[in-house]
């Protein structure tokens, strides 16, 4: 049973990763923060595609 807890813990962090939100979130932040680090203005169209 400990064997099952520590697969648990060792997967679920990877598993946090694969999300595409948090995938995309983090590309959106790296091109922020490269576009301020060189004086850059950075501007973003944010929508939810709700009608």
């Amino acid at each position: 049973m400990n064997k099952i807890y520590y697969l648990l813990l060792i997967t679920l962090p990877f598993a946090q990763q694969l999300d595409p939100v948090d995938v995309a979130l983090d590309e959106l932040r790296t091109v922020v923060e490269t576009a301020s680090r060189s004086n850059q203005r950075v501007f973003v169209d944010d929508f939810t595609g709700l009608l």
